[in-house]
């Protein structure tokens, strides 16, 4: 069982907050364990909420699991979703296999429901363990009357070693058209990896009926763009990022180039440098990150971040954005570990925060 305590407090008027996170398993039961994930407010008005709370059970061979609870479902070309409720799947010995769920779409801090309830399957087949094709169905209703339907593929393909394929698509049965689209290629050479992709979103489609967005208009936005990782040397990686991107009829994108250099071979040490820029609708600016992390030996680790954002357009808002953080850490061989961290920023939100962050766990065994 492990058990983590984090506390956050700001310089600013805002209350402290904290997050519990809980982890059980059972060597003696390896089919069972469970995790819970808790939000806390610490305002007097209680604002405590629970993010995760579930228990897995799995059949040892691999032909089964369940889990129920609260959590986060995400399979294939269904769209992520918080749920109250249970998602169970089945796998063949020639792999074939069918998922099902339902439950309740979580509301904060267990508010009133309005009868809203999801349900949905997925069935899958996997040949020659190369490809992978899977098709989805799923239902949403809010006060008791159908608010979403969707059908869904998606494809996941190694037909070489050196070439990885995936696809997904999501078409919405209520306002009929593409909802979500995603397709990506990946190359491996040698110590150089690319990968192509594109995509296609319509917010209108994926977002509730009542959020703002859905009733100002529905702007579909469209993505391409590649990637290429590039394994300079055995402890050093360079990788390189850039996409266009359509949002309703302006034409934008983003790039960014990030250098990680591991100081020892077991990776516990680290120094890395990423160069960014934005330029998407009213989002137009470049930045800069440096990370460093090093294992000082006891038991004890030390890192750092710093970023500096500089806007095309200010607006009197600070000519640059600077952001850093220093953490250090300690475990003990007991199982106890403690942590902490200060963060101070300049934002166009605030010109001085700082943050005080601190962490205690527990890792118990049970023979």
């Amino acid at each position: 069982m492990r058990a983590d305590a984090v506390a956050d407090t700001q310089s600013e008027t805002e209350s402290p907050t904290g997050l519990i996170v809980l982890q059980g398993q059972d060597k003696m039961r390896p089919w069972v364990d469970a995790e819970g994930l808790v939000w806390a407010g610490a305002k007097p008005d209680a604002t405590g909420d629970v993010l995760v709370l579930a228990i897995h059970l799995r059949e040892l061979h691999g032909y089964g699991d369940l889990r129920v609870g609260r959590f986060v479902l995400a399979t294939g070309a269904v769209f992520p979703v918080q749920l109250d409720g249970a998602d169970g799947i089945g796998r063949t010995p020639w792999g074939s296999s069918l998922e099902a769920f339902g439950g309740v779409p979580v509301v904060p801090r267990f508010g009133s429901r309005a009868y809203d309830w999801l349900v949905g399957a997925r069935l899958a087949q996997t040949l020659a363990s190369k490809v992978t094709v899977g098709f989805s169905y799923v239902q949403r209703r809010e006060y008791g009357d159908i608010s979403n339907q969707e059908l869904g593929a998606d494809l996941a393909a190694v037909p070489f070693r050196w070439l990885d394929l995936a696809a997904k698509a999501a078409y919405d049965l209520t306002s009929p058209g593409i909802s979500d689209a995603r397709l990506s290629a990946a190359v491996r050479v040698g110590a150089v990896r690319t990968e192509v992709f594109a995509s296609e979103q319509s917010p209108g489609r994926l977002l509730p009926a009542t959020s703002l967005f859905s009733v100002l208009g529905d702007f579909p936005s469209q993505r391409i763009g590649g990637t290429v990782r590039w394994w300079a040397a055995p402890r050093l990686d360079v990788l390189v990022s850039g996409a266009g991107q359509l949002v309703g009829r302006e034409l934008g994108g983003n790039g960014w180039i990030r250098s990680t250099l591991r100081l020892d071979d077991l990776g516990s040490g680290s120094l890395g440098v990423e160069v960014r820029r934005v330029d998407v609708t009213t989002a137009r600016w470049t930045g800069v990150r440096v990370v460093g992390a090093r294992s000082l030996g006891g038991g004890f680790r030390f890192s750092s971040e710093i970023e500096i954002v500089v806007p095309d357009e200010p607006n009197r808002r600070g000519v640059a954005w600077p952001w850093g953080l220093i953490a250090c850490s300690w475990r003990a061989k007991s199982g106890w570990e403690v942590a902490g961290a200060i963060e101070a920023a300049s934002s166009p939100q605030y010109r001085y925060e700082a943050n005080a962050l601190a962490r205690i766990s527990r890792t118990l065994e049970f023979r």
